[in-house]
């Protein structure tokens, strides 16, 4: 199991069967998913920063999160059968 996989997993519980699937046919989605991880792991790093910047960064970095959580949960929607 990725780091991604295993991360939105940890995020999506309820859709784990569902997620699964996706990342073994859809390789849009896992792109997503890898997406995803890098960004909510970039986010931790700027939220932990003292740099003058860091505010600005985890402001733009929590919009790309919340924007792929969309994204991802668009998806399993769509194909939840």
């Amino acid at each position: 199991m990725s780091g991604a996989t295993g991360f939105v997993l940890r995020r999506f519980p309820a859709y784990r069967d569902l997620i699964l699937m996706r990342l073994s046919v859809d390789c849009r989605f896992r792109t997503i998913c890898a997406d995803y991880k890098e960004a909510s792991d970039a986010l931790a790093v700027w939220e932990q920063s003292t740099t003058p910047r860091a505010a600005e960064f985890v402001r733009d970095y929590r919009r790309l999160v919340a924007e792929l959580e969309r994204d991802i949960l668009s998806e399993l929607l769509e194909h939840d059968t």
